[in-house]
């Protein structure tokens, strides 16, 4: 059973990690990072639609994309080096923690993955409100995923506010 402390410093530590949901952490970059079409398009939409506005659309391709894939990709960088920062413990789990002034990143990053989960694996809101079937199938396994994301959001928001 996993630990979670809210450090005097507002870090959060996180004790007694099984290997399989620091695996499940650890592989937040890989849907954001796969390179499908679809997960660009849902992270980074065209401001507009129409084609009459090819000045807008040029400016927003060489002005503001270029910051947000940074900014996404600083946040990802980040989590990936705080869960580097994790230790074994004498019983095999694994101990790391989220400095305070990183729970901004993490929620990025979080979301980032479940927004790619969703659009690789094109689930529907019947999807979303399920529960997973089959652990083999990397659909449903994904479904895991974006569960524990979102329930890491979900509760590092109410540590923040």
């Amino acid at each position: 059973m996993i630990k979670i402390q809210i450090l005097p410093n507002g870090s959060v530590f996180f004790d007694q990690v099984e290997d399989s949901f620091y695996q499940i952490l650890c592989s937040i970059r890989e849907p954001v990072e796969s390179g499908d079409p679809l997960v660009e398009s849902r992270l980074f939409p065209q401001p507009s639609e129409d084609v009459e506005e090819g000045d807008l659309l040029d400016d927003w391709k060489s002005l503001v994309e270029p910051d947000l894939h940074d900014t996404f990709l600083a946040a990802r960088e980040c989590v990936a080096a705080d869960l580097r920062s994790a230790q074994r413990n004498p019983d095999g789990s694994l101990h790391f923690t989220i400095p305070r002034s990183h729970i901004d990143l993490w929620l990025s990053a979080l979301n980032q993955a479940r927004l790619a989960l969703a659009e690789i694996h094109q689930f529907t809101d019947a999807d979303l409100s399920r529960a997973p079937r089959d652990l083999d199938d990397p659909k449903e396994f994904a479904l895991i995923r974006m569960s524990i994301y979102g329930s890491l959001q979900e509760w590092l928001v109410a540590v923040v506010g």
